[in-house]
């Protein structure tokens, strides 16, 4: 009897261990995504809750670390090399969760990702959790669940839809998403 895999839906997790003295500066990041935010709410006429926006981050010293630390480990354990696409942030307030969606575009699948990575930028203690939506065959509507933590990366495909947990703290919460292709 043989056994072949067809399809497998993999999800990669961990903390950015970065070496002394090179750690990624995450307020720096905060404070970028808290940027985006304030200059995306001021230039805006509707009265859209923002908080379940995306929120696209400039480029900087932290972010680009973030970016090859991820690419460079990822390509290690998988011999996958991850290509950036887009990178956004997003910002919880207490109660607030993100909506369900995957991030591909079903009518540009050439130019959609092939992964999503969510990353803990500032992440209150025990407040959320990414669920990562599921089939297993005619098993449908399963969900995996992942408590989000500070400096804490989950990275699975574009396909499959997500979401962030509400806020269960009374602080906010600011992730990074970031878009990859791979070669």
């Amino acid at each position: 009897m043989n056994k072949r895999i067809l399809s497998e839906i993999d999800i990669y997790d961990g903390i950015v261990d970065m070496p002394k003295y090179f750690e990624i500066n995450r307020p720096e990041l905060k404070s970028d995504i808290l940027e985006s935010y304030i200059n995306h709410k001021s230039v805006s006429d509707n009265k859209l809750d923002y908080a379940f926006l995306d929120f696209e981050i400039p480029f900087s010293r932290s972010f680009d670390m973030l970016q090859k630390y991820i690419c460079e480990y990822f390509f290690l354990k998988n011999k996958k090399s991850l290509i950036h696409q887009k990178s956004f942030g997003n910002i919880l307030s207490t109660n607030e969760q993100s909506f369900s969606r995957s991030l591909i575009d079903p009518l540009d699948l050439r130019n959609s990702p092939d992964y999503v990575m969510v990353y803990g930028v500032d992440v209150q203690p025990k407040s959320a959790s990414i669920v990562i939506e599921y089939d297993d065959n005619r098993r449908v509507n399963r969900s995996w669940h992942l408590p989000l933590t500070n400096n804490y990366f989950v990275i699975f495909p574009s396909t499959q839809k997500f979401f962030i947990t509400a806020n269960t703290s009374d602080k906010q919460n600011i992730f990074l998403t970031t878009l990859f292709q791979y070669i």
